[in-house]
């Protein structure tokens, strides 16, 4: 089972700011199934056949997704905007594609969408498909009207206290951090990051702790895992990990082993 390819690639420098990372996801069924955990973020996918290609926005979710390798073509390619960083590229609000996939046509208009999808499919290499998808997203960075909800400074500022806090504050504390209210606070979250404080401060807790339960190895002490992360106890770990992956924390750590 392969949840990421190690065929990463900076950002280019216009990017930085809002990509994560550019990446080579899928190289095909011998990889096992395609898993992709929830972290809040947004993915640009390109899938190109010997007949098709096709554009999708996989928007931000809060319960893991996987594909057989049937549903994955090889060398599958992704854009993996940082939490809160994708709202300028698709002229929407978030919350409008959480939970949701959208085609490249219907994000940005058939016109668009055909001339994107055609220079990709006329790309040589995987390599030149992935430059050809930033020159695009660049090129819709800097249009005149490039979407730039007044809410995306305040949330940005949001998620690095989120990020980088040792203990996650809560949905009022961090709205009065903020300097606004809380219904304000939500309503700027579901439009730059695609969904509310709360539940991108649960994913924050669930991926510290699924990182530190790759750290300590085989056999981690999820008791020690679930107090560092901020849980209540392993208990409350447990349960998380079951409504985000649909598994236990030990049997999915075996399923990633095998």
């Amino acid at each position: 089972m392969a949840a990421r390819s190690d065929n990463a690639l900076a950002p280019r420098a216009d990017l930085s700011r809002f990509v994560q990372r550019v990446r080579v996801l899928w190289r095909g069924p011998s990889s096992g199934d395609y898993v992709r955990v929830p972290d809040g973020t947004v993915e640009l996918v390109v899938r190109v056949t010997s007949t098709t290609c096709d554009v999708h926005a996989l928007g931000p979710r809060e319960q893991v997704v996987r594909k057989a390798p049937s549903e994955v073509p090889p060398d599958t390619l992704g854009i993996q905007f940082k939490p809160g960083g994708a709202y300028p590229f698709f002229g929407l609000p978030m919350s409008e594609l959480a939970h949701r996939s959208l085609s490249i046509d219907t994000l940005w208009g058939k016109a668009d969408g055909a001339k994107l999808r055609e220079a990709l499919a006329e790309a040589p290499s995987s390599q030149a498909r992935l430059r050809t998808l930033e020159a695009a997203l660049a090129e819709r960075l800097h249009r005149d009207d490039v979407y730039e909800p007044a809410a995306a400074y305040l949330v940005r500022r949001g998620i690095r206290l989120l990020t980088g806090s040792r203990e996650l504050p809560r949905v009022a504390e961090l709205a009065r951090t903020l300097g606004v209210s809380e219904r304000h606070l939500r309503r700027a979250f579901d439009d730059v990051l695609g969904m509310g404080p709360k539940s991108y401060a649960r994913l924050v807790r669930f991926q510290r702790a699924l990182h530190a339960s790759t750290d300590q190895g085989a056999r981690p002490d999820w008791g020690s895992i679930a107090a560092g992360a901020g849980y209540y106890d392993q208990a409350h770990l447990i349960a998380d990990f079951r409504a985000v992956l649909g598994t236990t924390p030990g049997a999915w750590l075996r399923a990633q082993a095998a």
